[in-house]
């Protein structure tokens, strides 16, 4: 979303194969989500493309996992470009794959939600003690709740990728 003057009229191509390639050399990660800003949206950005051609220069290897979705300022609010990030990453991890239904398994979305850290740690606790089995999607409990203690925590606790992957099969969705 930091677009000069000729990005804003050329596309953001260049700010893609640049932030990517920064972004995993400094943080390492596991995975890059990209979402949309107003400016891309209107000038066009097609952020599929965009992803190819990064990969084709080698901002990230070919295989990185770099999920997406056009998240335009002005076409709902926050919570539609939510959810809308969330579908782009289940879409991109489940995309081709042959579902196989996991009896008694569940997936759990619980949406947009300010005070995810203690709603979300008390979703898991009752599931816990009820003894279902669960995939909480997007728990962001923990990466919000890092405590101070001078021990710097980069990507903690989370739902994991393997765990999002695994997650096409459950028995039901809410």
């Amino acid at each position: 979303s930091s677009m000069t003057e000729d990005a804003a009229v050329f596309g953001g191509l260049k700010n893609m194969v640049d932030g990517l390639a920064n972004t995993y050399q400094l943080y390492d990660p596991k995975m890059i989500a990209v979402s949309t800003t107003c400016m891309a949206e209107v000038i066009g950005d097609d952020l599929h493309s965009f992803i190819q051609n990064a990969k084709d220069e080698d901002s990230v290897p070919r295989d990185f996992d770099v999920p997406f979705a056009h998240t335009p300022a002005f076409v709902g609010s926050h919570v539609d470009g939510y959810d809308n990030m969330v579908k782009g990453i289940l879409e991109h991890f489940w995309k081709g794959q042959e579902r196989t239904q996991i009896e008694g398994t569940i997936n759990i979305i619980p949406g947009f939600d300010g005070f995810c850290v203690g709603n979300n740690r008390e979703l898991k606790r009752l599931l816990d003690v009820m003894g279902v089995s669960y995939t909480l999607i997007q728990d962001a409990s923990d990466q919000f709740d890092t405590p101070s203690d001078g021990e710097y925590r980069m990507y903690d606790g989370g739902t994991k990728i393997n765990e999002v992957k695994k997650a096409l099969n459950a028995e039901a969705t809410l």
